[in-house]
């Protein structure tokens, strides 16, 4: 990464295979170029869920974040929005801390049916896991 770029993003990817979730987990100021390469990553850990992939719930802690550069949220929002996609979750979280994020992501929740914001990780994961 070039040392004077704005953007520096970490993240990690867990599969709970029991619980058919994947949770990833997003620090830093994300490029559309850095949410591309997650977003593949993501599908591929999807893949390894084999035949429970498109049951599966996804939880995407943004704590992290606290601001997706304008060309970020609207790509964002694009894929979220594309409900053609072959791997959706079944259920779909997403927890952020700041004000601006939290916005951000409520545009996505408008538009992406059985996706929600939460405050924390915990009422997330409730929510993910308490039901089909």
């Amino acid at each position: 990464m070039d040392p004077t770029s704005p953007y520096a993003v970490d993240f990690t990817i867990d599969v709970e295979r029991e619980a058919r979730l994947i949770a990833i987990r997003v620090t830093g100021v994300p490029s559309p170029e850095d949410v591309g390469w997650i977003a593949e990553e993501v599908r591929a850990a999807i893949l390894t869920l084999g035949p429970d992939a498109g049951r599966h719930r996804t939880l995407y802690d943004a704590r992290g974040v606290h601001v997706l550069p304008q060309a970020t949220a609207d790509f964002v929002l694009r894929n979220f929005a594309d409900t053609e996609m072959t791997h959706w979750a079944h259920r779909l979280a997403f927890v952020a801390s700041t004000m601006l994020t939290r916005l951000q992501i409520r545009r996505i929740v408008e538009v992406r049916p059985g996706a929600m914001l939460f405050d924390d990780v915990e009422a997330a994961r409730a929510w993910l896991l308490g039901g089909d």
